[in-house]
């Protein structure tokens, strides 16, 4: 009989612990995946931000603020034919230092697909005035 009273507890602890309706696990899904999502963009903002630190330092140009910022989000298919996300993300720069300038990363997924510079004044240490620049980056997902 004592027996008895002890497996009484036992067994609805564990009748209310282990009931999971429908509801409790698509909330637990949608948390996942928020979570997911979340993290996945924190990767592609990085790789973007790299993006620009690189395009920058390749045109001599100095990127402020050290940050970039999702400017537009689109879905977009790849050249595998899947849906992607495209992201335009937006970044200041400056050439001479007096001047801010915007420029844009473009990513489709986790590849940079380019980066653009818009027409901007050239150090005094340059020959020519004015610089354009654009230029399309293939990179590998990082993994």
């Amino acid at each position: 009989m004592a027996l008895w009273l002890l497996a009484k507890p036992l067994t609805a602890i564990n009748e209310s612990v282990m009931s999971l309706s429908l509801s409790h696990i698509f909330i637990l899904l949608t948390v996942f995946a928020l979570a997911w999502h979340f993290f996945s963009e924190l990767k592609v903002r990085e790789i973007a931000l790299n993006a620009a630190r690189l395009h920058s330092d390749k045109m001599d140009v100095q990127l402020l603020d050290q940050s970039v910022g999702v400017h537009r989000v689109w879905l977009k298919r790849g050249r595998d034919n899947r849906l992607h996300i495209w992201r335009n993300y937006q970044f200041e720069f400056t050439s001479t230092g007096d001047e801010r300038y915007k420029g844009h990363v473009i990513t489709l997924g986790e590849w940079v697909e380019s980066v653009q510079l818009p027409v901007h004044r050239a150090p005094a240490s340059q020959s020519s005035s004015q610089s354009t620049s654009q230029s399309s980056t293939k990179r590998t997902p990082d993994s």
